[in-house]
């Protein structure tokens, strides 16, 4: 008896396109950096207000290759769609086939088929629960390179304007009013740089706890999986009826 597939699962067999509404954390804040000028005022106000270059430690959080994170997410919606294609197959094929056959053999072959298929149903499910954790970490972590790029942004800003207030100070330093114009508007930039490397920390460390919290359900989801595939029910051998 021939069965006519309602679904063909080796379509969902493709590799991942470049993901939607998504962007490499560390290209975001290679933009950002182009407002930070590496010059020698301004290295000296970030060292005064962080001690360590802001650019340099946020790439240090974003580090690695968030892209293929994302893509990997893709993989594992397409594999779920896969299940449930072989899911549905199995299922109309057993239709068909309990509309013609009977007896023992025949209730056996429908309730391991559909033992099968409801397998199958399974590992769809937790196959998208992981594409959407996936979605989540990456969709998290390029948001906050965003955020943490725009705060970048503004930390240029305070260390060029401080920048040129402590160099303006240091040149009408032969004038006390001046220099204390200069020194103290330098001042007030740095102690804004810091709150804002402060505000940086904090996106950083709230984006962690969520990274962590879909890192947590991944493991979990995994671990279910990985137990559904090693009990995936297989025919020990070939059916052989004792009557014939």
């Amino acid at each position: 008896m021939a069965f006519t597939d309602v679904a063909e699962p080796t379509s969902r067999l493709k590799a991942p396109g470049a993901p939607e509404e998504f962007s490499n954390p560390l290209d975001l804040l290679n933009q950002a950096s182009d407002l930070i000028s590496p010059t020698y005022w301004v290295n000296e106000i970030l060292t005064a207000a962080t001690g360590f270059n802001p650019m340099d430690k946020a790439k240090e959080y974003f580090a690695g290759d968030w892209e293929a994170y994302a893509k990997c997410g893709e993989v594992w919606e397409n594999l779920g769609k896969l299940c449930d294609d072989i899911s549905e197959n199995l299922k109309a094929g057993n239709r068909e086939l309990d509309a013609t056959w009977d007896g023992n053999a025949a209730d056996a072959a429908f309730n391991y088929f559909k033992a099968m298929a409801d397998r199958c149903d399974e590992l769809q499910s937790d196959l998208s629960a992981l594409s959407t954790q996936y979605g989540i970490v990456s969709r998290g972590v390029w948001s906050t390179a965003e955020a943490v790029g725009a705060i970048l942004g503004q930390i240029g800003d305070a260390a060029a304007t401080a920048a040129i207030a402590a160099a303006a100070g240091t040149l009408v330093s032969w004038t006390g009013w001046g220099a204390a114009v200069g020194y103290g508007l330098a001042g007030f930039e740095i102690l804004r740089i810091i709150d804002l490397w402060v505000d940086a920390t904090k996106t950083i460390n709230n984006a962690q706890l969520i990274v962590n919290g879909a890192m947590g359900v991944t493991e979990s989801v995994g671990g279910e999986l990985a137990g559904k595939l090693r009990d995936f029910r297989l025919p020990g051998d070939a059916y052989d009826n004792a009557v014939v």
